[in-house]
C-alpha cells in the first residue's frame, strides 16, 4: 500500500465507528465494500451539502449505506440490492447497528426498481455502486429524481486500474467491461446538464453536479 494512503487511513481509523467491524466480514467473504478514504470522502460531501436523502444503487452488506446514514440522524437512505444473499445480510446488519429507522432496502434489480420507490420521492444525492456495465442506464433512469443542485457519485470509474491502461487486459469479457466504463466516463464529461469531476481515490469516483434549473 502507498505510504501516504496508509498514513491517511491510520488517521481516519482513529475515529472508526462500529460499522467498520464489517470490514473483516467483507474480506473473509469477498464482498467488495468501499475503502476507508473513499467512504470518509463521500461522508464529508454529505455533510458539506447538508444531504438529507440518498438513493444508493448497490447495497451489498449495507456498509456504505450505514456510514452515510451516520452523518445525520435525520438523513434517509433508500438502497437497492439484487442479490438475495446480500439483501438478507444487509437487513441483518442494518438492524444490528440500529439504522433500520433511516435505511430502506429494496430487493430488486435496480433497472426494475423505479416504481418500487415511494411516489414523489426525490434525493439530494444518488450513489451508483452496482453493475459497472449498467452505470449509464442507472444514471439516466434515476437522475430525474435528483433535487436541483443535487449530486450523483459513481464509484469504481477506474475499474481496478484497467480503464487507464486497457492494453494490459487479456480477458475479452473484462476488456468489454473496461470499454463500457471508459465510454461511461466520457459520456459523463460531455453531459450537458451536469458538471462532472473525476477523483483518483479508492477505485476512482465521478462526482456529477446537477446544474441550476433556469
Amino acid at each position: 500500500m502507498d505510504k501516504d494512503i496508509e498514513y491517511i487511513e491510520q488517521l481516519l481509523f482513529q475515529n472508526s465507528s462500529q460499522i467498520d467491524e464489517l470490514k473483516s466480514y467483507a474480506t473473509e467473504h469477498n464482498v467488495p465494500i468501499m475503502d476507508k478514504i473513499s467512504t470518509e470522502f463521500v461522508k464529508q460531501m454529505i455533510r458539506i451539502k447538508d444531504v438529507k436523502s440518498i438513493l444508493e444503487i448497490g447495497t451489498a452488506i449495507g456498509y456504505s449505506a450505514m456510514h452515510f446514514a451516520s452523518c445525520d440522524p435525520n438523513l434517509k437512505v433508500w438502497t437497492i440490492e439484487r442479490s438475495e444473499e446480500m439483501y438478507e445480510q444487509a437487513l441483518s446488519n442494518i438492524k444490528h447497528y440500529q439504522f433500520d429507522n433511516q435505511i430502506n432496502v429494496i430487493f430488486s434489480d435496480a433497472l426494475e426498481s423505479y416504481d418500487l420507490l415511494p411516489p414523489n420521492e426525490t434525493f439530494d444525492m444518488i450513489f451508483i455502486d452496482a453493475a459497472k456495465a449498467q452505470s449509464q442506464k442507472f444514471f439516466e433512469l434515476y437522475e430525474p429524481l435528483l433535487n436541483d443542485e443535487g449530486i450523483i457519485i459513481t464509484d469504481n470509474i477506474l475499474y481496478h486500474g484497467f480503464v487507464s491502461d486497457i492494453d494490459i487486459v487479456r480477458n475479452r469479457n473484462v476488456k468489454q467491461m473496461v470499454k463500457k466504463v471508459q465510454n461511461y466516463n466520457q459520456w459523463l464529461m460531455n453531459h450537458s446538464e451536469y458538471t462532472t469531476t473525476l477523483i483518483n481515490i479508492g477505485d476512482g469516483m465521478a462526482i456529477s453536479k446537477k446544474e441550476h434549473t433556469k
